[in-house]
Order: C-alpha cells, then structure tokens, then sequence
C-alpha cells in the first residue's frame, strides 16, 4: 500500500510526456543526450534506460531529479457547440508540471549490481475547459508511474540484467458540450486508477572501447473504470476494448562509443502502440524513436548535447469522433527534440546536473465531418514543448 501511495504522489502533476505519451528520457544525464541510455552508462539513472547498464557503478550511487514540462498546446474546432467562436485556437491551460524520480544503486561484488528506481514514465492531458475553442470543455489525465528493482549480472564484457516493475496509473477524461439550444451532455468520471506487473530485459557487451546494449520492456495491462467507455460511448464511438488502456512493449538496440573524453551513443527503439488495448481502438500507430547523443567530459564538469525524433503516432481515421478525441484529448503529435546538457562536480562524491529540452511547434488538422450538421469540419492542433531537468548524483 505504502508503493502504490508513493506512486500516486510522484505521478500527481504530470500532464504530457514527448514519444507518443512516454517519456523520451529519464533524469539530467540522459535526457541531456537526447535520451541516449541503452548503450551508454549513467549511473544509476540507468535503470531506467536499460538496466544492464548499471555494470559501470563502482559502489553505490544515488541520483535524484525533477523535470518542469512547459508544453504549449493550441486547440480549435469548426464544430459549431455552443461556444462563443469555434474557429480560434485556445490554449490548454495544462501548462506546466512537475515530475521528480529517484534511483539508487549499489554494487553488490564483482558481477552483480542490484538497485531500485521509482518515477514517472508516461502521462499526457489538457484543460480546455471554458475555452472559446470548440474543444468541448475537453479536460484529460493520463499518469503513469513505474517502480522497478534491478538486477544485473556482468561475466567477462557481457552484462544481463533483469528488472521486475510495478506499474500504477491513473485517467481521467471528461468534457461538456452543447447539441442543440439548451441541451447539454456531458461527463462527470471520477479519477480511475490501475495496478499492474510487467518486466525489463537488458543486456550490454563491450568490444573495447565499443558497447553494444538491448532493451525489452513488457507491456503492462492497465483497466480505468468506467473513463475510456462512458466518453466514448457519449459518442457513439465503437470501443472493444472497454476501460482498457494498456501502456505498451517497448524494445531497442544501441550503440556506445567512447574516444577519449569524448562519448557519442546512438539508439533505435521501438514502440508497439497498435498492439495494445486501448491505443489500437484510437488508431495509433506503432513508433519507431531514433536518439544521438554526444558527451564530453572533464574530470570535474561534463557537458552533453542531443536529438531525438519519433513520427507521431496518431493518424487520421474515418470515425470523426476518433479525430476529434485524439486532437483534443491527447494530442501526441510533437516529434523533434533538441537538448543540452551538463554535469558539475560540487565535492568528490557530488555532481550537480543540468539539460534542457526544445521541441519545436508541431501542428495537425484532422476530419471530424459528421459530428455536426455542419458540411465541412475539423479539429486542429498546435503543440510545442520545453522542459527543464535539474538532477543530483552523490556516490560512496
């Protein structure tokens, strides 16, 4: 009980996460690298990006961050509803949060390090309530948060790793609209929460100076009571797969490169949105996310630089209303990121850490012809993000 309450209080003010609704990257260190990690070691921060590793910490390790997200995103609707002028772009006011982690690590012997981490992964929402926007007084909430336990065993240069990880979420979607002069339907959810179990493989082996890293990540079945089936079915959308919302498998492959001072690390990861419930009903798409990171670094400061890009997941469908929730609801369409980063060394067993994200604006314009009487409709979307990360590692 005491985990499942610690999550909750973790995933409390996240709103929007970059790679579809996941997180592109966990603490100062990756995320300064574009969320390069499979290949290349950060510590603790590791068991996050890819559990095997962890097989560079020395002792122990405890690293501690906290990210402020300041997506900006823009909704308008032609769909005529009430609202004083549908045809101007509102802006959500879900526009800043904040997200803490924390992963600590120790070395156990020669061939085996163990850990535990805890933050969150993925999340996504907006507020558009009382907005002149045509959004339906849309409101979303989607947290998600893992707690996962490490371990990895190195022989020789190969390292394999195993994480177990609990995973607690929570949805909220509700909105109000207007069908016709004093007619109002609306959706009064309360916030539904879901436990579940699923499980991280990773695995390294160095070739001198060269890594090379693989990551598997379980889905994880996730049930929101009575959310995803009372919105959607207020209009009339088709819905097999009920409440659920399952966050879904993820797997990759990476390359680590070290010459001197200098790190350079590049991952290709995949994400099998279209197999899981929930998101497949929505029409996402499986992504395919490619990050490069560079990193050099002095023996008492670092400094790191790089990019990240996914193709968004969401598509244009033939049911309009599909349209209109995945635009208004959980627009996931921002694809490029850029980052800086760096490390500074306050004492012997302290570094102080820094990155910094720009996602440059990304728009989209769907069809929602059929949701009114009106002969030509659309839901469109602008969507930018920033994001701060200041992070803490102390070793001994």
């Amino acid at each position: 009980m005491k985990k499942i309450i610690l999550l909750s209080a973790l995933t409390s003010s996240m709103l929007l996460a970059t790679n579809g609704d996941l997180m592109f990257a966990h603490g100062a260190k990756a995320t300064g690298m574009g969320g390069v990690g499979i290949a290349v070691s950060h510590g603790a921060e590791s068991a996050y990006a890819n559990p095997a590793m962890l097989k560079d910490v020395k002792g122990s390790e405890f690293d501690a961050s906290v990210t402020m997200f300041m997506p900006d995103v823009n909704f308008k609707s032609t769909i005529p509803n009430g609202t004083p002028n549908p045809n101007v772009y509102s802006k959500s006011d879900a526009d800043r949060s904040f997200l803490p982690e924390f992963s600590y690590v120790h070395r156990n012997n020669d061939n085996i390090v163990w850990g535990v981490a805890i933050g969150g992964t993925a999340g996504m929402g907006v507020d558009q309530v009382n907005k002149p926007s045509g959004a339906f007084n849309m409101k979303t909430e989607l947290q998600v948060a893992k707690l996962g336990v490490p371990v990895a065993y190195t022989n020789g240069g190969l390292t394999l790793a195993v994480e177990p990880v609990l995973q607690y979420s929570t949805l909220q979607m509700n909105y109000m609209y207007q069908s016709a002069p004093n007619v109002f339907a609306q959706s009064t959810n309360p916030k539904s929460s879901s436990t579940g179990f699923g499980v991280n493989l990773g695995a390294a082996y160095d070739i001198d100076n060269l890594t090379i890293g693989a990551l598997y990540q379980s889905k994880i079945e996730a049930n929101y009571k009575d959310n995803i089936s009372v919105a959607m079915g207020h209009f009339r959308v088709p819905n097999p797969s009920g409440d659920s919302l399952d966050q879904p498998a993820e797997m990759g492959i990476g390359l680590g490169y070290k010459m001197g001072n200098n790190t350079f690390g590049v991952d290709v990861k995949r994400v099998n949105w279209s197999d899981v419930k929930g998101y497949k009903d929505f029409g996402w798409d499986n992504q395919t996310i490619v990050a490069l990171g560079y990193q050099y670094k002095a023996p008492t400061w670092a400094l790191r630089a790089g990019y990240n890009h996914a193709k968004s997941p969401i598509k244009e469908m033939a049911n309009p209303a599909i349209n209109f929730f995945n635009l208004a609801g959980f627009p996931a369409v921002v694809e490029t990121h850029y980052t800086l980063g760096g490390d500074y060394a306050v004492s012997e067993n302290m570094d102080l850490s820094l990155a910094m994200v720009y996602s440059p604006e990304a728009t989209e314009s769907f069809s929602t012809v059929g949701m009114s009487r009106a002969p030509a409709t659309t839901a469109n979307v602008k969507h930018s993000q920033k994001a701060v990360t200041l992070g803490m590692t102390y070793k001994y």
